[in-house]
């Protein structure tokens, strides 16, 4: 019988998640943003609203899963719960919700290095024979 991931690598699992959301939404907003005639039936009465939950959620199961690691105090850890408090608190700022979204798109490449990182890192499940 195979064993399950260890804690540690489930909590990768859960941030990575929470990643996902986050440029899930983001990559939305700009499609519609950009090419309005293709996009723009996409944009509804709540569109604004639904993709803002979209990110609060996201920025929150990324915060969740990082305070949920083992090493949380490395700067790895550090940098993954900065990205998803800009992502928390990015629609405080209403309108100029680009500004932080944009702090969130420049960081995207290190945030993918930090997570394939973390996941070699993380020790692998057990497989059985």
């Amino acid at each position: 019988m195979a064993e399950s991931a260890s804690p540690k690598r489930l909590w990768l699992i859960v941030t990575a998640t929470g990643c996902v959301l986050v440029v899930l939404a983001m990559i939305v907003v700009t499609l519609v943003l950009v090419d309005k005639p293709h996009f723009g039936e996409l944009v509804g009465k709540y569109f604004a609203e639904v993709m803002s939950a979209g990110m609060m959620v996201g920025s929150a199961i990324v915060l969740l899963g990082v305070w949920n690691l083992p090493n949380r105090t490395s700067w790895r850890s550090l940098t993954l719960m900065a990205w998803g408090l800009i992502g928390l608190t990015s629609p405080v700022f209403g309108f100029l919700f680009l500004l932080p979204w944009g702090v969130l798109a420049l960081m995207l490449p290190l945030v993918v290095v930090i997570l394939r990182s973390l996941f070699r890192l993380a020790p692998a499940p057990l497989a059985s024979h």
